[in-house]
């Protein structure tokens, strides 16, 4: 049975956990969410397939029982893409409308979208998204819609991430082969900003982090524009095999213990402190210092936001304008990170949680799956809707139709009429 226009789809893979979300348009064109499917993580490391068959399993498990809870068939989904093969940088591309003044058309926008794509990129690296800044025509700049506008040469201010060819090709063959088709990849931390970020900070500025269980990524705003993006890969696993190296603890030991007696806020703990661990056989327990443990986990922690912020300063300059740090991902939950998160960045910090979308499952604010980790696969419903409805100002984005995603973004890189880049 095919989709339905109105049922829109996203799937988040990531290194711990698959999440998948069905959502309808209501009579409002507003997000109401439908179907939730989570299943365990197998077969991917800091964002990247490792072993194809676990992955296909996992996703066909997530799907499937989103689809149950829905009663909805799916055949496309939009999905997130995290990891250090995925780079930004700002770009500008041109084109000229003749020699004489006439109205900017729709076929216009396309062809100057389509010159955005046709980067110059390393060997086997290709165009993920790029994003719409402003347009500028002739001497008028900062345009949010050239249509039907006069001038004679149109150009658009972007940001363009560009990621390595084969990480999210291996990705998209894991999602086909679980019975369904991509609409489009976004870089996981752009898609939380949808999902989480008031129009005021997006605005007057803020800078998203999510934190995951492989990759710590990141997305920074001003004007309503994204100015910055950038990945680690380090998450809640490297908190893991920090405490399994010192303690001497398993894997599933070192997560309980962080999840139960883990805080940032060093002062809140007593010297006296214990936790119980298992030994690194597993077959036994052993008592650690509680407050050791915490500043292993602060340690690193901070030394992930440290990098945030240092990729940040690189790409933007110091004094543009932020009002905060917004926080999601499940490694969000830590107590205390965003008081850590005030002190590295020194600026306010919040947990992010959904803003504009409708749960009728009431399933987002389980325990089990807390508001600030389907971020991600939130915004993705977000980022769908706009490339739904017809009425919005034309996307930066590709228009896909079979045969696969990535054969046809290379088809678009090839060069068709004379256009011009400029690289910021």
């Amino acid at each position: 049975m095919a989709q339905s226009p109105e049922i829109l789809a996203a799937l988040d893979v990531g290194n711990q956990r698959v999440l998948a979300l069905i959502a309808e348009l209501d009579e409002r064109a507003e997000l109401l969410i439908r179907g939730v499917g989570i299943a365990p993580s197998a077969g991917t490391r800091c964002g990247q397939v490792v072993q194809l068959k676990p992955v296909v399993a996992a996703i066909r498990a997530a799907v499937e029982e989103a689809e149950l809870m829905a009663r909805l068939p799916l055949a496309r989904v939009y999905a997130s893409v995290a990891g250090t093969f995925v780079s930004g940088r700002m770009t500008r591309a041109a084109i000229s409308l003749g020699s004489r003044e006439r109205e900017v058309t729709v076929a216009d926008l396309e062809q100057l979208h389509e010159a955005a794509q046709r980067q110059p990129l390393p060997q086997g690296h290709v165009v993920l998204n790029v994003l719409t800044h402003t347009y500028s025509l002739d001497d008028q700049d900062g345009l949010l819609d050239p249509l039907e506008m006069v001038g004679r040469q149109l150009s658009v201010d972007a940001y363009v991430l560009a990621c390595q060819e084969s990480p999210v090709r291996t990705l998209e063959k894991a999602i086909n082969e679980a019975g369904l088709e991509v609409d489009e990849f976004l870089f996981s931390p752009v898609a939380a900003s949808l999902a989480t970020l008031t129009p005021d900070e997006r605005r007057l500025g803020a800078l998203v982090i999510d934190i995951g269980y492989g990759n710590t990524t990141y997305a920074a705003y001003a004007g309503e524009r994204l100015i910055a993006a950038g990945a680690f890969p380090m998450g809640g696993n490297k908190i893991n095999d920090d405490l399994v190296h010192r303690f001497q603890t398993t894997a599933a030991g070192a997560e309980k213990a962080k999840r139960e007696a883990g805080t940032m806020l060093l002062a809140d703990v007593s010297p006296d402190e214990t936790v119980s661990v298992p030994t690194i056989e597993g077959r036994g327990n052993h008592i650690i210092s509680r407050l050791e443990m915490c500043k292993i986990m602060r340690l690193r922690v901070q030394e992930t936001l440290e990098l945030v912020a240092a990729d940040v300063l690189r790409q933007i300059t110091d004094d543009s304008p932020s009002t905060g740090v917004v926080l999601t991902g499940g490694g969000a939950h830590a107590e205390g990170l965003v008081a850590l998160a005030e002190e590295v960045f020194v600026k306010r910090a919040r947990l992010g949680e959904l803003e504009g979308i409708a749960d009728a499952t009431q399933l987002l604010e389980s325990p089990e799956l807390p508001m600030r980790s389907p971020a991600v696969a939130a915004g993705l419903l977000a980022y769908s809707k706009r490339a739904h409805l017809s009425s919005m100002t034309p996307l930066l984005r590709s228009r896909h139709s079979r045969p696969g995603l990535f054969s046809r973004i290379t088809r678009k890189l090839l060069p068709k009429r004379e256009v011009g880049h400029d690289h910021v």
